[in-house]
């Protein structure tokens, strides 16, 4: 089955065997993704989960989809910036309370190059650290291994957007990680 065939099957006949091609394509370039936002394992699992059923649900919608992940990815990615929105809110509430709780206490990644690399926790905190849209194209760059073309097509922006994202990114990670050290 194709790409093309599956979306069909999804949007004009709401078969889901379709969507389940889609998903074994893509579960492992989601994931990869949603790891990068959301910076621990299970976290990045229940983005992607929840992501690829919007997905389902929202396709017999469509009247036509070109591309599956193009518009997938816009989907994870809303919903891993509103999950990390309403950590960062539970997290200042915890604060104002006076509870010392950590919630980004996992910094595992299936990305052996950097579990071998002896600062790799450092490297994940800073990440953290950085704002969404740094932090999304270093993953998408170093992570990921993406090419600006596709960097671009995924986000929906040009490849010159691309570039700019990824210098001042790569700046404000050397700041941060300059002052952790």
């Amino acid at each position: 089955m194709t790409e093309e065939s599956a979306i069909t099957l999804c949007i004009q006949q709401k078969d889901p065997r379709g969507f389940d091609h889609l998903v074994k394509q893509y579960r492992r370039e989601a994931m990869g993704h949603a790891l990068g936002f959301m910076g621990n394992y299970d976290d990045a699992l229940d983005m992607c989960q929840e992501s690829f059923k919007r997905a389902f649900l929202a396709m017999p919608r469509l009247k036509k989809l070109d591309q599956f992940y193009p518009w997938f990815y816009t989907i994870l990615r809303n919903c891993c910036f509103n999950a990390l929105a309403r950590k960062k809110t539970v997290y200042k509430h915890q604060e104002r309370l006076g509870i010392s709780e950590e919630l980004n206490q996992s910094t595992s990644a299936p990305f052996s190059g950097i579990e071998k690399a002896e600062n790799a926790e450092k490297v994940w905190e800073v990440l953290g650290k950085l704002s969404v849209d740094h932090r999304e194209i270093l993953v998408m760059k170093y992570f990921k291994d993406m090419k600006y073309e596709d960097m671009a097509k995924t986000l929906n922006i040009p490849r010159g957007t691309v570039m700019s994202r990824l210098y001042f990114a790569r700046k404000s990670f050397a700041e941060k990680f300059e002052e952790e050290n």
